[in-house]
């Protein structure tokens, strides 16, 4: 037994079953289905079209022009902390060679006061002498080491890992094309 068309009021043979809305259609209708698909295709087409036309016009560089200011920035920020920090160290390094240098200084000028308060009151004995010159072979070794001295620094390189950016492409809200 044939099946008669889905559409309402017709009494005509179906000729197939749609597999799109599952309806068996007479070939009239089947072909009128079918121009029907066939018609939503062109205003498909017209938005894909606009959508392609709005791609070629786009100005990538505008888009990204506030995540690029944004960007420069923290590379400038970035640039002050590193160069803050290194301000850091080298004042760190000052004070650590100047306070060994200081410390010479300061026992050098205490041997010659005790040698001109020695050479003043025409006096001294065996001892003084004694000490002086060893207390001026250690101020000779101590020289020697600041002369011979390095600096021991455990420098680590900058890691992209751990430098605080990440870079994500989200939708904007209220954004108007």
């Amino acid at each position: 037994m044939s099946q008669s068309c889905s559409i309402i009021n017709c009494t005509r043979t179906s000729r197939g079953l749609c597999d799109c809305c599952q309806q068996y259609l007479c070939l009239q209708h089947l072909t009128e289905h079918g121009d029907l698909l066939i018609s939503q295709l062109s205003p498909l087409t017209d938005e894909i079209n606009a959508l392609v036309d709005r791609l070629k016009t786009l100005n990538i560089q505008k888009t990204i022009a506030g995540s690029r200011q944004k960007l420069e920035q923290w590379r400038k920020d970035c640039y002050k902390k590193i160069d803050k920090f290194f301000e850091q160290k080298c004042q760190e390094l000052d004070e650590l060679v100047n306070e060994k240098v200081g410390k010479q200084r300061e026992e050098l000028n205490r041997i010659h006061l005790k040698i001109t308060e020695l050479i003043n009151a025409q006096e001294t004995t065996r001892q003084d002498i004694d000490l002086l010159t060893s207390t001026i072979r250690q101020l000779k070794n101590n020289m020697k080491n600041i002369e011979r001295a390095c600096v021991m620094m455990n420098t680590r390189p900058l890691s992209s890992k751990h430098c605080g950016l990440t870079v994500k492409l989200t939708t904007c809200v209220g954004h108007q094309h």
